[in-house]
Formats: structure tokens, C-alpha cells, sequence
């Protein structure tokens, strides 16, 4: 037994290099599940680093100096920086505001709606079980609103943290570009000099996932675009709130715009009621998604990601449960990774 258990040790990390490449990979795993939260800035700032570097590469490209495509690639990052803050942000906020001091309104609609029903609705329902509902509706409600406040005083608390993130962010953004030679080259200096395998999954991974974040970054931009296209046309209540929310749903895939459906459905139905304009409005939405899953998504990843479905909702589950908001975001690239790294590995186990 002992020596089966050997035999298979051995030949899973049968070099140097799988053993050095296998500690890597606890270690960035254990970082991620213990230090997701307080890292915040510096993974935000890596995702906006790659992002950067491929539009860099192709100013590069088309004939700029390589030190003036840095400059212009990071000018253009600080101004959408500053644009988001100072426009689309504080709409948002303040968009947020106006809908969570509209839910109050919006319950006690609800409660005489029900209320209502048993006169409306004798043989349906009866008084005691209306009763009973509001009973139950209120012991939830009460609860909800104590989770509000203790929401509430984290999220007072968490302002000073955002904000010292957000002048992070840029600082960290500045170095990962300026100084991204010798920060890679110190990165290098710890592993083997034999690397023929991370070398193959960098390969792999670089190729796919550089496709991956710049096809996902444009998909946001135009589906968000698009659906404050589509609210503005109904004039619908909260359309930045819900374009941003619709454009980001797209980073949790399928699942995204299902979880997203939620609040446009409910926005919709609280400003129209159960009416023609409800259901064109809902309509389109549901035009727009189908426009995203089954034209713009095969244009942006016919080659970025090779994964499976089934393979992806999966990883979203299971990286999802294991490291919370990092694991859902980072789910394709993970899995990924996973699969780079099997297709790489010396004496591939399916063998």
C-alpha cells in the first residue's frame, strides 16, 4: 500500500519543477482563501494591469513607441477612472438611495394589496391565513431591517476602506505596468531554471485568458450600454443602477443575467403594474439577452475559452463557495488554469 502510494507520488511530481509549481499553487490558493478580502486592491489592479498591457501591445502594434503606448494605455485608464467617479458613480449612489427609501412604500402597497385579497378573493384565501401571511411578513421584515442596520454601520465603516482602495488602485496599476519587467524577472528568480511545463501553461493560459478579460470587458461596456438604451426608451425608473447592474451581471456566467432578470422584473412591474408596457419592456430586455448569449458572446470567445458549459457553471459553484466574490469572478480563469496545467503536467496522470 505504502509503496503504491509511493510509485504515485512519484509519478505525479517526477521533477523539480512540478514540486515547486505545486507549492505555488497552495500557496496562491491559500492567499486567495484567507487574504481574498484585504488583497482587494491588488488583484483588482492585476485584472486592470491585464487588461492594459494587451491594449499597450496594440498601440504597439500599430506603430507607437513602446514607452508612449505605456503613457497613453494608463492615460486612458486614469481618465475612464476619473469619469466613472465623478459621473457614473454618484448616479449610481444616489440611484441606490432613492430605491432603498422607496422599499418601505413598496411593502406597504404590498400589505394592503393583501389585505384586500379576501374580500377580492373569498374562495381563494381566507382571513386567518391572510393573517397568518402578514404575521410571518412581519417577524421577516423586522428581521431584514436589522441586518439593514448592522449593514449600514459596516458600510459607514467599509467607506474609509473603499476609499483608501480607490487611491490604491491607480499607485498599484502604475507599478504593475511601469515595472512589470522586473517584477516578473524577481518572479522568475524563484523557480527552476528547467520550466518547460509553466512555460506551457503560461502559453496556454496567456493566450486564452488575454482574450478572455479584454472579450469580457467589452461585452460589460456594450451590453450595459445597451440596456440603458432599452430603460431609457420606457423611461424607466433607476436606469443606471440597473444598466450597471445588467453590464457586470455578464462576469457570473448564465447565471448573471437570470439573478439580474430579479430587480429589472421588479422595477418594471412597480412603475407599469401588470401592463402592455411591462410585458414589451421585458420583452426586449429578454431580446437583448438572447442578442448577448447567442451573438455578441460567440464573436468575443469563439477561441478564448475552450471550456465546457457544464465545466463553467461548475467552477462558478465550487470556486464560488470556496473563496465567495474571488472565486465567482476568477471561476473561468481558475478553471482555466486547471486545465493548462493538466494538459502540461509531466506523466499526465491519464496516461
Amino acid at each position: 500500500m505504502l509503496e503504491d502510494i509511493n510509485n504515485l507520488f512519484k509519478k505525479i511530481f517526477s521533477n523539480e519543477e512540478t514540486l515547486v509549481f505545486a507549492l505555488l499553487l497552495t500557496i496562491g490558493f491559500l492567499i486567495i482563501f484567507f487574504l481574498g478580502n484585504i488583497l482587494t486592491p491588488f488583484l483588482m489592479s492585476l485584472v486592470f494591469a491585464y487588461l492594459l498591457i494587451g491594449m499597450q501591445k496594440r498601440l504597439e502594434y500599430y506603430g507607437l513607441n513602446s514607452t508612449i503606448a505605456l503613457i497613453v494605455t494608463y492615460g486612458f485608464f486614469l481618465l475612464i477612472g476619473v469619469a466613472l467617479m465623478v459621473w457614473l458613480g454618484p448616479l449610481v449612489y444616489q440611484q441606490l438611495q432613492s430605491l432603498i427609501l422607496e422599499i418601505p412604500k413598496w411593502v406597504n402597497s404590498f400589505m394592503v394589496f393583501v389585505q384586500n385579497v379576501p374580500d377580492d378573493y373569498p374562495d381563494l384565501v381566507s382571513s386567518d391565513q391572510i393573517t397568518t401571511f402578514l404575521q410571518s411578513l412581519s417577524g421577516q421584515i423586522t428581521a431584514i431591517s436589522q441586518d439593514f442596520l448592522k449593514a449600514s454601520i459596516a458600510g459607514i465603516q467599509n467607506t474609509v476602506t473603499i476609499a483608501i482602495n480607490l487611491i490604491l488602485l491607480p499607485i498599484l496599476v502604475f507599478f504593475f505596468l511601469f515595472d512589470r519587467n522586473s517584477i516578473i524577472s524577481g518572479f522568475l528568480s524563484i523557480l527552476p531554471k528547467e520550466r518547460a511545463m509553466l512555460q506551457n501553461v503560461w502559453v496556454e493560459m496567456d493566450d486564452q485568458l488575454s482574450n478572455y478579460a479584454r472579450g469580457k470587458a467589452i461585452e460589460i461596456v456594450i451590453v450595459g450600454l445597451a440596456a440603458a438604451i432599452v430603460f431609457m426608451y420606457f423611461n424607466l425608473q433607476y436606469i443606471a443602477l440597473l444598466s450597471v447592474l445588467v453590464g457586470f451581471s455578464v462576469l457570473i456566467p448564465f447565471l448573471g443575467a437570470f439573478i439580474v432578470t430579479l430587480p429589472v422584473a421588479a422595477v418594471g412591474l412597480l412603475q407599469f403594474g401588470v401592463s402592455l408596457d411591462f410585458w414589451v419592456l421585458m420583452g426586449a430586455y429578454l431580446v437583448l439577452q438572447i442578442l448577448d448569449g447567442y451573438l455578441l458572446v460567440p464573436l468575443l470567445f469563439s477561441d478564448a475559452v475552450k471550456l465546457h458549459p457544464v465545466i463553467i457553471m461548475l467552477a462558478v459553484f465550487v470556486f464560488g463557495a470556496i473563496f465567495g466574490f474571488w472565486g465567482v469572478f476568477f471561476a473561468i480563469p481558475i478553471a482555466t488554469l486547471i486545465k493548462a496545467i493538466w494538459n502540461s503536467w509531466p506523466e499526465n496522470l491519464s496516461t
